[in-house]
Order: C-alpha cells, then sequence, then structure tokens
C-alpha cells in the first residue's frame, strides 16, 4: 500500500480518503477479550482508522526487560486491527502523554543523571546521547511490530514536544511558591487562558515560530531504519508558536472544552480557536494538510472532580458534532478523535491528576456502552461518507465571493464538483437563517450546519439535523451476588517494634544525608514504600516532606497523616514542604524505638518539560541529632511491585483474621493497612453484552481494589469523586470465583469500609 500526501489529503495507493481515526489505549483495556469489541464499534461508529500508542513504561518496566505478551500483546491486536478493516496510526512515543505516569516514559530513566527525558532540561534542549540510546533499544522493539503492517497509514514521532510550562518566564521557586499558597487548579486555569492574537495568525516560520532540532530529526531517523515508509508526524499544541518543521506532516491538538466547572455553551467562542489554522499552517508549510491528531472527543477529569456522569453530560453530543463540523470548515482531512474510547487506569499507571476510570465521556465509554455522543459520530460519518471525494480537496470561497451573507455563516468551501456552506449558531437559542431553500432554515441551539450544493446550485444535503437521544430501555437485571460476607485482617505486622524487617533493603545515613531515599533513588518506582526505622530513646525532631499522601507510625500508633497535592495539574513543581510532625504527644521508649512512614506517589508528572525532577516517597526528612536505622521495602502489601501489579495474595502477611459483615469499621488497631476479602461467582449474566462495576458506599480511609491480584482501582473517598469501578472482563472470570480483596489504609483514628455492592452497567 502506497501513502502520500499533498496540501489536501492523503492518498492511499492513489486514492484520497478523508482519515476520521479514533484513539485505543490498549492499555487501559487490560484483557484482549475487549480490544475486538471496541474495535468493531469504531468501525460501526464510521471511522477508518484506529491511533494506537505504545507507552514505553507498560511494556518496559525494568531496563533492558521488554514484555510483550499476553494483556501487552501488541501484534495479536495488530491482527485485530486488520481483521476489522480500520488503518493504523501509530505512536511509539517515547513520550506519549495520555495522562499516564511520565507520558509513558519509564519511570528508570530517572536514576540515570546520564537520560535527560527528551532531551529538555530547564526549558531548553539538551540533546542527551544516554536517552537516544534507551530510547533506540526501546524503537527496536517495538517499531518493526508495525512498520511493515499494509494498514499502517502514519507514525507519530514524540507527542506536544514544545509544550511551554505553564510557568514559561515566571522563576521556578516563585511559581513553587504559588501553588503551595494557591494550589494549582487556580494557576492551571490562568495558563490555559492564555492566548494569541489574531494578528500573529498572519505570522509565519521565517519569523522563527517553525522548530527544527536534532532530537526530532534523530527520532525521525530511527523511525526510517527501522522500517517505516509512510509519513511521520508530529502534534503541536500552539498553530503558530514552536511548531515542528523536522516531519513529513505537521498536526495540531484541539480541545476546545478543558473547563470543568462551567458549561461551554456559555461561551460564543468556544470553538473559535480553530478559525485561523489554515492560515497559520499555510505560513508554516503551505504543502501540508490540515491534521489533527488529537481532535476533542472527551476530557478527562481528577481527583476531587465532578466525576464522569456530569462530564459527559457537560460535553453532550452538540461538542463532538462542533468541533467535528469546525474541523472541516478548516480544510481537514485527517483527525483523530481524543480519546474515542474509554478505559480503566489500572494500577499505578495514572499522572497525578486522574483516578482509576478513564472515561473521559467518550463517545465509547470506560465499560464499552455507547450513547448520545457514539451516534452523533455515527450519523455524522454517513453524511462525510456520502460527499468524502469532494470533502478531501476544497479551497476557501472568499467573502467577496459568495461569502458572509449572515451572522451564522462561517465559511464556504469549494470541491471539484460541490460547494459547502457552514453555518454555526453561536447561542442558547434557535436562530432562523435565509437560506435560498426552505429545508433546514433553522438553527438549533449550538447546532453548525453544513449545506452542500452541486454544480448546478442545487441543494444535494445538508448535515444531520442535532441529535434528539433517549436511552434504550434496559430490562430487569438478573440478581447479581450479594457481597456481605468477609474476612477481615490486619496486613502491616510491620508495625510491630518486634517485626523482622531483615530481608528489607537498608538505606545508610549517607543516601539520607545527600537527601537520595526517594522511591526513584531506591528503585521503588510506583505505588507505595514503606520506611522503617528504629532509634533508642528520645527523638529530636521530626521534619518531612513526603509526596504525595503519608501516614507516620511510631511504636504501632498512628502519630500524624498528610498529603502534597497542591498541583493538581500534573505538570511542572509540586508545590510541596516540609512539614513538623508533632511528637509532644508521642510515648516513647526509653530505649528502643520503631517509626513506620508509609507513602503513596499518585504518579509523576505527565512529563511535558521537567517533571521528572519532582520526586515521589520521602524527599526530604530531618530527624535532628537522632540515629535513626532506617529500612525500606516497596508495596501497599507484601509481594506488590511494579506499575502494573498482580499481587499473589497467598504470600500476604496476615494476623488477626476474622469474619465481618459490611458496613465495617474499626478504631484503634489494627493501624496501617486492613485487608477485606471475599470471593464470588458469577451466573446467568452474559458478560459479552453487560459489563459488571463494583459500587463502593461511603467509607473512610484511602484504598485499593485488587480482582484475581489485578490492582483495579484506586478509592479516596475523602477526596472523590470515584464510587463505581469496572471490574474488565478477562480480568474477571465470567465462569469461575473471583477472588475480591480491598486494602484499606487507616490514616485518622477511624477507618471503615461501607457497603459494597455488584452492578450491571
Amino acid at each position: 500500500m502506497r501513502v502520500e500526501l499533498d496540501r489536501y489529503s492523503l492518498r492511499i495507493s492513489g486514492v484520497r480518503k478523508l482519515i476520521r481515526a479514533g484513539s485505543l489505549h490498549y492499555f487501559r483495556l487490560p484483557s484482549p477479550a475487549l480490544w475486538r469489541d471496541r474495535l468493531e464499534k469504531m468501525r460501526q461508529a464510521g471511522l477508518n482508522a484506529v491511533e494506537l500508542c505504545y507507552p514505553w513504561n507498560y511494556h518496559s518496566e525494568t531496563r533492558g526487560d521488554y514484555d510483550f505478551t499476553g494483556i501487552r500483546d501488541v501484534d495479536r491486536l495488530h491482527d485485530m486491527v486488520e481483521e476489522v478493516g480500520l488503518y493504523l496510526i501509530a505512536r511509539p512515543g517515547p513520550y506519549i502523554g495520555a495522562d499516564i505516569d511520565l507520558g509513558g516514559l519509564p519511570a528508570w530513566i530517572l536514576r540515570d543523571p546520564s537520560l535527560v527525558p527528551r532531551c529538555r532540561l530547564r526549558e531548553r534542549a539538551a540533546f542527551s546521547l544516554g536517552f537516544m540510546k534507551a530510547m533506540r533499544e526501546w524503537f527496536e522493539q517495538v517499531v518493526p511490530r508495525f512498520a511493515t503492517r499494509s494498514n499502517l497509514i502514519l507514525v507519530q514521532v514524540e507527542n506536544e514536544y514544545t509544550v511551554p510550562a505553564p510557568y514559561s518566564g515566571v522563576r521556578l521557586d516563585l511559581w513553587d511558591l504559588l501553588i503551595r499558597w494557591f494550589g494549582n487548579s487556580t494557576l492551571a486555569n490562568l495558563a490555559r487562558g492564555r492566548s494569541h492574537p489574531d494578528s500573529l495568525l498572519q505570522a509565519g516560520a521565517e519569523r522563527g515560530w517553525g522548530q527544527t532540532c536534532l532530537y526530532m530529526r534523530e527520532l525521525s531517523r530511527a523511525l526510517r531504519e527501522l522500517g517505516c515508509e509512510v509519513p511521520i508526524f508530529h502534534n503541536d499544541l500552539s498553530p503558530t508558536r514552536g511548531r515542528q518543521t523536522d516531519v513529513d506532516l505537521m498536526g495540531l491538538d484541539r480541545y476546545p472544552i478543558r473547563r470543568l466547572d462551567r458549561d461551554w455553551r456559555n461561551n460564543r467562542k468556544t470553538f473559535a480557536d480553530f478559525t485561523g489554522d489554515e492560515v497559520s499552517l499555510a505560513a508554516h508549510r503551505p504543502q501540508d494538510a490540515i491534521f489533527y491528531p488529537q481532535l476533542q472527543a472527551g476530557w478527562h477529569d481528577s481527583w476531587g472532580g465532578p466525576g464522569y456522569a456530569r462530564v459527559r453530560a457537560l460535553l453532550g453530543p452538540e461538542s463532538i458534532e462542533n468541533v467535528s463540523q469546525a474541523a472541516l470548515a478548516e480544510r481537514a482531512t485527517l483527525w483523530s478523535y481524543s480519546v474515542f474510547c474509554g478505559g480503566t487506569t489500572w494500577g499505578y499507571m495514572g499522572s497525578p491528576d486522574v483516578y482509576t476510570s478513564y472515561d473521559c465521556g467518550a463517545p465509547i465509554a470506560e465499560a464499552g456502552e455507547t450513547g448520545a455522543r457514539y451516534e452523533a459520530v455515527r450519523r455524522l460519518n454517513e453524511f462525510i461518507d456520502r460527499f468524502e471525494e469532494d470533502l478531501v480537496e476544497t479551497e476557501r470561497v472568499e467573502p467577496g465571493d459568495r461569502g458572509s451573507w449572515c451572522p451564522e455563516h462561517l465559511v464556504t468551501r469549494q470541491g471539484p464538483r460541490r460547494r459547502f456552506v457552514f453555518l454555526r449558531n453561536t447561542t442558547r437559542r434557535p436562530k432562523r437563517v435565509p437560506t435560498r431553500e426552505d429545508t433546514r432554515t433553522e438553527l438549533a441551539p449550538w447546532e453548525t450546519q453544513i449545506r452542500v450544493y452541486g454544480a448546478d446550485g442545487q441543494l444535494e444535503g445538508v448535515s444531520p439535523e442535532p441529535l434528539r437521544w433517549s436511552p434504550p430501555q434496559v430490562g430487569t437485571p438478573p440478581p447479581l451476588p450479594r457481597l456481605e460476607r468477609w474476612t477481615f485482617a490486619n496486613t502491616s505486622p510491620q508495625l510491630d517494634p518486634a517485626y523482622d524487617d531483615s530481608a528489607w533493603s537498608a538505606l545508610s545515613r549517607a543516601q539520607i544525608e545527600r537527601g537520595r531515599v526517594d522511591m526513584d533513588s531506591l528503585g521503588v518506582h510506583y505505588g507505595f514504600i514503606w520506611y522503617r526505622g528504629s532509634f533508642q530513646g528520645p527523638l529530636d525532631r521530626l521534619l518531612l516532606d513526603a509526596r504525595h499522601c503519608y501516614a507516620v507510625y511510631i511504636n504501632r500508633e498512628l502519630v500524624a497523616a498528610g498529603d502534597q497535592f497542591q498541583n493538581r495539574w500534573g505538570v511542572g513543581p509540586d508545590g510541596a514542604r516540609m512539614r513538623r510532625v508533632s511528637l509532644r504527644e508521642v510515648r516513647l521508649n526509653k530505649g528502643r524505638n520503631v517509626i513506620v512512614i508509609l507513602v503513596e506517589s499518585l504518579g509523576h508528572n505527565k512529563g511535558f518539560v521537567d517533571d521528572g525532577a519532582n520526586p515521589r516517597g520521602i524527599v526530604r526528612i530531618d530527624d535532628g541529632a537522632s540515629p535513626i536505622h532506617w529500612r525500606f521495602r516497596g508495596g501497599l502489601v507484601r509481594g506488590e511491585r511494579g506499575m502494573n501489579p498482580v499481587v499473589a495474595f497467598e504470600g500476604v502477611e496476615r494476623t488477626g483474621n476474622q469474619e465481618v459483615v459490611l458496613p465495617h469499621g474499626w478504631t484503634g488497631g489494627p493501624n496501617g493497612v486492613g485487608l477485606y476479602e471475599t470471593r464470588f461467582r458469577m451466573e446467568g449474566v452474559d458478560l459479552k453484552q453487560r459489563s459488571l462495576a463494583l459500587v463502593f458506599d461511603p467509607g473512610r480511609g484511602k484504598a485499593n481494589l485488587y480482582l484475581n491480584g489485578y490492582l483495579i482501582g484506586r478509592y479516596w473517598p475523602e477526596r472523590g469523586p470515584q464510587q463505581r469501578f469496572v471490574l474488565p472482563l478477562g480480568v474477571l472470570e465470567a465462569d469461575q470465583d473471583n477472588h475480591l480483596a480491598i486494602a484499606v489504609w487507616k490514616r485518622s483514628r477511624r477507618a471503615a469500609l461501607g457497603k459494597v455492592r455488584l452492578e450491571l452497567i
């Protein structure tokens, strides 16, 4: 298959195609049983391509080791893509973004100072031979798996490489201080709201806005050497500044709706940023087609956010209709909806700003169900298919030639045989427009309409009417197993001063003095880490900088707990500080005492710029003159390792086993982590037709949810918003016993697990 491009479109084997792709995060669907279902639904929605990004960290948790088996078997996934009949757009990184830990870069690179992530340091290029060598090894593993596929049409190199930090131009220590005072949300929203004046759209690459750099050239060269023969592209954030020109095709992200605290329908300029993309690209690379590698189909929610039911309702079908037609109005003939398929950020995969669910209000939801937003895409694609041969090759009709003829007129485009008139109503009220025909003369609230005229001037078609959606009726669900009887045990024997921690790794005083006790320095990159120390007599003082969540226990008793999570955006400084742990009420022995500190990392920042400089775990500790002898161990429960742990629970330490009925709470002991376990079997339910979820009633204390050993959810009732966790088929056994474990971290006087129940979606 030959893939060529010009300023209008891709030509595949000589035929122009209007590429409509959607992103599929296979790493958020931890079961190949789900992949085909999502691919077939994408095809049924009228998409003709799928975009796959390959997280380096998901396939290589340890330097030099690579895993492409089982749930990581991308060769099997590529076979499915071909069988379903979709083109393939591949994104091997090395950085992919995707709201995952360090943007997909493996955290082990942070242990070696010669590996400068993405060849970026303090907002400047810092070409790193060590990083390039590691990147080349990754490319050698992943690129040959897609390079020779007959349906491959495009390959992306890097991702949003020129993204400026929100604190660009501000001293980092000052920005760090502002985060401590105000939190990152307000500052992030201010940064997101910055826009370029319209006059900038006329400027071109000759003014220095196009960028060329050795890093991007080397990435492209490696792809070619490893067999990629299709066009290579990169996607930029700004249409005017910092665009990468060392690629065959320039792309541009478009996420017009990024605020979840307001209704986009109240802002007449919500989709105005599209206007000018064509002019801006022409100033940089007039030979390129308009390409949106990330066209908004959803938006991620954060800890403490409104929840995905609200996100889905806020976006509505109108938003995806408007972004699609706004792209067409700017001559776009290639785009990929991001994200088109929701998923589950299982294990410790997420960047700090996202919780377990990654539904995003996507057309295909996390559990695989479809609704109004999916139907809107399907109907629009039926319209596009009718007129594709003209839409792939249009020119803008200037206002002087049958130009703006009513306030709602957006643009007119002329194809080889047909003319397309774009109208948009940017209000909440219906608007009548003075069309020559009686067909569809009223624009619904926030409707973008495309009117198609033939060479004879006759109306040949109009884009679909705004969708009026009624959810299908669902019958009475079958009875599900009741989860009432559980076993409960203490899984923190390490709080006991008599516990034998000789199998744990030791920390030297030199490591502490050099500040090398954070998780990455110790090789524990994800999730939880336990620090256990012993000392004689009184403790001089205790100052602690622990990120993100921590609890301190002395002689079994909880003495302090807190969170260092001011930066909710997951980009830039953490805004963390040293905190004094009060020792006034701590009962200390004259002889030996034991201190245990449990710290949870919510993930490394997204890796846009120098985010690797934000360590996790204990970053700084000051115990005065008290000589404490420290050891450490990773994992909330024993045997838990890596970014996506699968725990063998038969090896987990337990003491004080008892049977309990939910809801169940406890004060006093056990401190640390309490483990609830039960088993259930699904019978009489077709789990290929309906998905299953676990729903929590309110409780107290952070919790990890494990299904058959897989860490499938992270529950934070005090922060929220997630209370329902999808149990993916494949991890969930349809006709066998399923083991369910919930590890509750007691960080206050009382911990509690409310009732939990199974629910069909």
